[in-house]
């Protein structure tokens, strides 16, 4: 069973196999209710002892509930075949990133590596006893398009009872298992067993190289690459000792570290001891002049506000430049010279906060979040501790990267506002408030448990009272991002998800083009809204049935992509493929493809559009397939609309054999990608351009 075209319980179409294990086949299907895409792996009952243990992995994955570990959303079972249907994860895995690029930037590779003690800590904690996921590496990794990280195949993970033998055949892979995996050691297993395999992927993805099996796994990274800091190589061989007790106990640890790697250092340690050295000399020479201390304390006041204008005012300059690392520096000096003023707070936050779009938006914002809160709102020596005017803007961050732990920590804060001063004096809105913790609530939980009906009504009447309410021009788009972010995240279950977003965006870029001049607008994301709504309008036309419709979202999304040529934005190829694909989209909705030789030349400039976007893409990266497969594409639709004389093919024929040749050489493109492949040829055969 499981043959391509086949539909589970009148809903999943099976579209491609995906993979192939020694029980198991994972296909592609496409949600037919949904309209959406989900993997389902296929165990035929050979034995009971393999579909036994395929039901244990099932179990395992179903009680578990963390946004970077795939969900279980049905279980079929037909004779003696068993289905599972689960998120689809399109991504690439952290061991082919390598193999393609090398070695990874040190700071990726850390930001990566607190999300993985995240994802694991949960693990471990989620029960009574931890569930050991016993097979961490890079292969196993999924980097996504949003640049998240999931774990994927939990074929060997376990909950295992402290202090007791894990019985069984060995588990692990060479090189990443820590040693007491391997046979004839301990086979004890716990958090540790993780950390170590934790460690041993670190290593791998900052040198390329590959880790041995324990005792000698590895050299320290520094002599690989002397690029690398002492904190890294410090982390890295502190999880990967052999034994555990040496490990890190906890990935709550290990992340400590990692928060503060630029620490781990030898200078850093010697300029704290000198720190300290310094400090009992001052200690000791402020009890001779502490008259003079008492009679100069005016002075010094005015000194450290000198200090705070000189740092603050630097730091405006460096933000209207547009400079905000430089911003965000002198912030932060400012802060330690007047510690219990809000607005330098915030103004710091809004500097640390990405401006751009792409993988590294999401990583800056959590860093710009965690920041604020580690030093400052979760800090009870601080100035700022639950200060309830910085916890909702940090808050309302959380809620709009739609991450359940983030959101969590925004439900919490939004408890915290309610006993404030400031939320019973009436300074924070009420009403924006309820619906922002509706809106983290349903984040925080998983699909099954969420209200989507409590949602939708928290989405509109936030944008309602948007609408209505006399708020600065920051706050009204800040709350129009959130509604654009959540509305696209959960676009299947919302109501007129893309329309709502197009129309929310119109309201936004209203705002934004009545305040452009103003210095007070210090909105970050209006690149990254520009391009939801653009992307949304793009989805909403591939799936409209009425032609003229179609035509009329394919229009708009064109007029969005103009807006972010607008802002010098240089797009990610991603979204530059789907701009060409808009320019071809209106031209797909005039003719059938076989009537297209009395198209004019104002349609036929659709794909001459097309074509130039897609060879730009080409010069930037040679190596893009789709980029290639496109372009071949448009070229086919160009000549189709001449007369059956005058085609020359020269040009599409051409452009199909770098995409043959491109397909050739990587193994390892995503199953649209070759999806859309399949389409090409079938084009080029109806053509008479490729043999059947």
């Amino acid at each position: 069973m499981a043959a391509i075209g086949t539909v589970l319980r009148d809903r999943y179409e099976i579209i491609t196999e995906l993979g192939k294990g020694g029980m198991s086949t994972v296909y592609l299907a496409r949600d037919k209710n949904l309209d959406c895409y989900w993997a389902v792996k296929h165990v035929k009952n050979h034995t009971t002892a393999d579909i036994n243990a395929f039901k244990k992995e099932v179990e395992l994955l179903a009680s578990l509930n963390h946004s970077d570990i795939p969900r279980i959303v049905d279980r079929i079972e037909i004779d003696d075949d068993y289905f599972v249907v689960m998120d689809f994860i399109d991504g690439t895995p952290l061991g082919k990133k390598v193999l393609a690029e090398g070695p990874q930037p040190e700071q990726t590779v850390v930001e990566w590596a607190k999300l993985l003690c995240d994802v694991l800590h949960y693990l471990h904690t989620v029960r009574d006893n931890p569930i050991v996921y016993c097979d961490l590496k890079p292969d196993n990794i999924m980097l996504t398009q949003a640049g998240r990280l999931k774990l994927i195949d939990f074929g060997i993970a376990r909950e295992c009872r402290r202090g007791q033998k894990q019985l069984g055949a060995n588990v692990g892979t060479r090189g990443y298992a820590a040693p007491e995996q391997y046979k004839g050691a301990s086979n004890i297993l716990d958090e540790r067993t993780d950390i170590y395999s934790l460690g041993a992927t670190l290593y791998y993805l900052v040198t390329g190289l590959v880790p041995g099996k324990p005792p000698q796994a590895m050299h320290p990274v520094r002599q690989v690459n002397p690029a690398l800091s002492e904190g890294l190589e410090y982390t890295i061989d502190k999880a990967t000792r052999n034994d555990p007790a040496d490990r890190y106990q906890n990935c709550l640890e290990m992340r400590e570290d990692l928060e503060n790697i630029e620490q781990l250092n030898s200078d850093y340690r010697k300029k704290m001891a000198r720190k300290v050295f310094t400090f009992a000399s001052c200690l000791l020479l402020s009890l001779g002049f502490f008259v003079f201390v008492l009679i100069g304390n005016n002075g010094i006041h005015a000194q450290r506000a000198d200090n705070f204008q000189t740092a603050f005012q630097t730091a405006v300059a460096y933000d209207r430049q547009g400079d905000y690392a430089a911003a965000a520096t002198h912030y932060a000096e400012a802060i330690e010279y007047k510690p219990d003023d809000l607005d330098t707070y915030l103004l710091y936050f809004n500097a640390l906060l990405p401006r751009q779009s792409g993988e590294e938006h999401l990583l800056q914002t959590k860093f710009a979040i965690d920041e604020m809160r580690k030093r400052y709102l979760d800090n009870p020596h601080s100035d700022m501790y639950r200060n309830s005017l910085l916890m909702y803007q940090v808050a309302k961050r959380c809620t709009e990267l739609n991450d359940p732990a983030y959101a969590a920590t925004a439900v919490n804060y939004f408890e915290l506002i309610r006993d404030s001063e400031e939320y019973k004096e009436g300074r924070l809105n009420a009403a924006d408030l309820d619906c922002y913790e509706i809106i983290a609530s349903n984040c925080a939980n998983n699909l099954a448990t969420q209200d989507f009906n409590q949602l939708n009504q928290a989405l509109l009447a936030l944008e309602s009272s948007t609408d209505a309410m006399r708020i600065s021009a920051n706050e009204t788009l800040e709350n129009y991002y959130v509604l654009m972010v959540i509305y696209s995240a959960y676009s299947s279950y919302l109501d007129d998800a893309y329309e709502r977003i197009h129309q929310i965006g119109i309201k936004a870029k209203a705002v934004i083009d009545n305040n452009i001049t103003s210095e007070e607008l210090t909105f970050n994301n209006v690149v990254r809204m520009y391009e939801l709504v653009a992307s949304s309008l793009y989805t909403n036309a591939i799936i409209e049935a009425d032609t003229a419709v179609q035509r009329d979202l394919y229009e708009a999304c064109i007029e969005w992509f103009g807006y972010l040529d607008d802002l010098n934005y240089d797009l990610p190829e991603v979204l530059a493929l789907r701009k060409g694909n808009a320019y071809r989209g209106v031209f797909y909705t005039f003719d059938p493809i076989s009537e297209r030789e009395a198209i004019d030349g104002s349609v036929l400039a659709y794909v001459e559009e097309a074509i130039e976007i897609y060879q730009e893409i080409i010069r930037g990266n040679s190596n893009s397939f789709l980029a290639h497969l496109y372009l071949t594409q448009a070229y086919l639709d160009k000549e189709l609309c001449k007369p059956l004389a005058e085609r020359d093919f020269t040009a599409a024929k051409n452009s199909y054999a770098n995409v043959l040749a491109l397909k050739e050489a990587d193994t390892s493109l995503s199953v649209v990608a070759l999806s859309q492949f399949g389409a090409l040829r079938r084009q080029m055969q109806n053509a008479g351009l490729e043999g059947r």
